[in-house]
């Protein structure tokens, strides 16, 4: 059956992929439906079943596009400037308009049994001015847990923003004393628009907004207060009790989402099994990439062209054995989700409207960039990095092994699988997704490269053997799980 896995056609499929046609891939543009339309006319020419919706291949998903049409922030008469001077995100947000001659210092924010800014201090409809984390004790101790470790007040910045909701606060202004690192976690939200599943709630209109200021614009905004803001925060910290106060400035804010419709699409290539129809195995990999920049484009050749390509050959692979009368015991679903690289949006949609039964889909097998050939086996490229198959399943971990032992004789590397992994990879592909769900789950991968997110990410720096190498032990995976007596334990 592996037969039917040819790097010939792999090479023709990533060159309609990773065309300037495609235009990147990104999701909400007209080239990622150019790919999705033609992964779709590749299942139809090798005649697999439909199951998405009004008989195609496709599960629509509805997003919603979020950025700041405009926003500008002057205090004092001095204008500041979004992501230089100031971080406000557009999803963390509401439209506001602000023209303040005062805002009330509130310490920490904080409403709590054992330490409350906001007690005695009436701030409804008003702009308050914070310090992120906790009063502390100078040997570093909590006022709240009067201890070394800090309460949630420090590590969840959403109870803040419920105490001010509470107090029925305009806008809270954050000093941010690690504001650089602000910047840089919040950049991509602030350059390129957010994309949020249609199902994701939007804050409500009565839930304050919150801008976070550098050191620089919080002293431009505090002004002739400063002193006075220092020694209160001093006081706070010794003492452990609150002291707000107000404070005269001149503060003109004014912010206004775009939030626009997209339509996007999970692509599905269906096979019925026999006697164990009813459980099923998913293959899944992102067919999104990140679209362009001015005239750059960024084709995503190994990201996740190579994933992509990988699973409509394990489509044609299981139609091809399925006209010849071989069948898999199990329903196993070609998966290819949209939205990957806005934060694995299509398969957040597919586990939470799933068109098969959940409870029964026994692992997702995740392909995530598995064109390309690592520094660390530059002299022996029959590898794989495998990420997540001892998590849930010792059986998921067992059976790989089995089957590569058996057939692919690959190097089966687990290094970023590690818990102590610092790259995290486990959480930042679509398999996550299914092991939330308590779905075993196990990720093939390649390695990172210097084309990683670059425009130079080009089809010719696949190595289509090692592709098709790869793409067949996945195959010989998928066909044992679909076909073992029983399902797969989930025993972790």
């Amino acid at each position: 059956m592996t037969t039917a896995i040819d790097q010939t056609e792999m090479s023709t499929i990533l060159d309609v992929l990773t065309s300037d046609s495609c235009a990147g891939r990104e999701l909400g543009s007209v080239g990622v439906d150019i790919a999705a339309n033609f992964i779709a006319t590749k299942f139809q020419q090798y005649g697999i079943q439909k199951i998405g919706d009004n008989n195609s291949y496709f599960q629509h998903v509805g997003f919603s596009w979020v950025n700041w049409e405009n926003t500008s922030f002057r205090a004092n008469d001095t204008e500041f400037k979004l992501l230089w001077d100031y971080v406000a995100v557009p999803t963390e947000n509401n439209d506001l308009e602000i023209n303040a001659k005062e805002i009330v210092f509130c310490g920490y924010g904080i409403d709590d049994p054992n330490y409350n800014d906001y007690e005695n201090t009436s701030v409804k409809g008003k702009v308050i001015l914070i310090y992120n984390g906790e009063p502390t004790k100078t040997d570093g101790t909590s006022w709240i847990t009067n201890s070394q470790f800090q309460s949630d007040w420090s590590t969840n910045f959403n109870k803040k923003i419920e105490a001010a909701k509470k107090h029925e606060v305009a806008l809270i202004l954050v000093i941010e004393e690690k504001f650089k690192q602000l910047v840089d976690l919040k950049r991509s939200q602030l350059i390129s628009p957010t994309f949020l599943l249609d199902s994701e709630e939007y804050l409500t209109s009565n839930t304050p907004n919150v801008a976070y200021m550098s050191s620089s614009t919080s002293s431009h905004v505090i002004g002739n207060a400063l002193k006075k803001v220092i020694q209160a925060r001093n006081r706070i910290k010794k003492k452990g009790r609150a002291h707000s106060f107000s404070f005269n400035t001149k503060l003109e804010i004014s912010q206004k989402k775009n939030i626009k419709a997209i339509s996007g699409k999970n692509i599905m290539a269906y096979f019925e099994g026999t006697d164990k129809k009813e459980e099923i195995v998913i293959v899944s990999a992102h067919y999104d990439h990140i679209g362009k920049k001015n005239e750059d484009i960024f084709n995503g050749a190994d990201d996740n062209g190579s994933g992509t390509t990988a699973v409509i050959q394990i489509a044609k692979a299981l139609q091809v054995a399925r006209d010849k009368g071989i069948k898999p015991r199990r329903t196993i679903l070609c998966l290819l989700v949209t939205g990957e690289e806005k934060g694995l949006l299509g398969s957040n949609y597919y586990v939470n409207n799933p068109r098969l039964d959940l409870n029964k889909t026994t692992v997702d097998i995740n392909i995530d960039m598995v064109g390309r050939i690592d520094k660390k086996y530059s002299e022996d490229s029959a590898y794989l990095y495998v990420i997540g198959s001892d998590r849930l399943s010792a059986d998921l971990h067992r059976i790989n092994e089995e089957v590569n032992s058996k057939y692919s004789q690959l190097i089966l590397d687990y290094v970023y699988n590690a818990e102590n992994d610092p790259n995290r990879y486990y959480y930042r592909s679509d398999h996550y997704n299914f092991a939330e769900k308590r779905i075993p789950a196990i990720f093939f991968f390649n390695g990172t490269h210097e084309d990683y997110h670059r425009i130079t990410d080009d089809k010719i720096k696949i190595n289509l053997p090692i592709l098709e190498k790869r793409t067949k032990h996945i195959f010989l995976l998928t066909w044992e799980l679909a076909n073992i007596p029983k399902r797969i334990i989930v025993d972790k």
